[in-house]
């Protein structure tokens, strides 16, 4: 066994030292500058949050009688989207078939999208919902979301190509859309029971 004399161990080609560059000191540098505008900018949004000068914007909650805060509710919150829903139906009622023809996706989409708003306005305005209507509304929402996973399920079997999963979701969608009037009509008769006054 040979011994081998004290000092630094040899270098290798792949281990020799690479000497400092002035490129590392100006990354440095701009990552250093890059963090205090973060910071200053951050400091300065805190700074204008806690002074009072930015407005904290928040939708108006509808005082008053829970008859005005149901039709508040019916009339402004949920109607824009149940009529971008009812208007992404025709194209559907015309491109969808038992030919499945490729425009009936299309429209598909279209009308699952405009379905999807219709829960997002129900579910950000929840806290708008007056007791009187609350149970007819929650009927409605539930049998609008059936509806709403039939259109889904279409969808997915054009985009599997599965038309026994297109069919299904097609039937789904319809057969659940018989119950939707009558749910209507449940919200209507249940606002007309709501308090006048406030």
């Amino acid at each position: 066994m040979a011994i081998q004399p004290p000092g630094d161990p040899p270098i290798q080609p792949w281990n020799t030292p690479v000497p400092a560059s002035t490129a590392r000191g100006t990354i440095y540098f701009a990552g250093f500058v890059a963090l205090a505008l973060v910071v200053a900018a951050g400091l300065g949004i805190y700074a204008l949050k806690t002074s009072g000068r930015v407005p904290v914007l928040q939708a108006p909650s509808p005082q008053g009688s829970a008859y005005t805060r149901a039709d508040h509710f019916l009339n402004v919150d949920l109607a824009p989207s149940l009529a971008e829903a009812n208007n992404a139906l025709p194209p559907v009622t015309r491109d969808c078939n038992a030919d499945l023809r490729p425009p009936c996706k299309a429209s598909l989409i279209a009308l699952d999208k405009a379905m999807l708003d219709v829960n997002d306005a129900i579910a950000s305005n929840q806290r708008d919902i007056p007791p009187c209507i609350g149970p007819a509304v929650q009927r409605f929402r539930d049998d609008w979301t059936a509806m709403e996973q039939g259109v889904a399920q279409a969808i997915g079997g054009y985009t599997s190509g599965s038309r026994a999963l297109a069919l299904q979701g097609l039937q789904r969608f319809t057969e659940m859309g018989k119950l939707v009037k009558p749910d209507v009509d449940r919200i209507f008769a249940a606002e007309a029971t709501c308090s006048k006054t406030a």
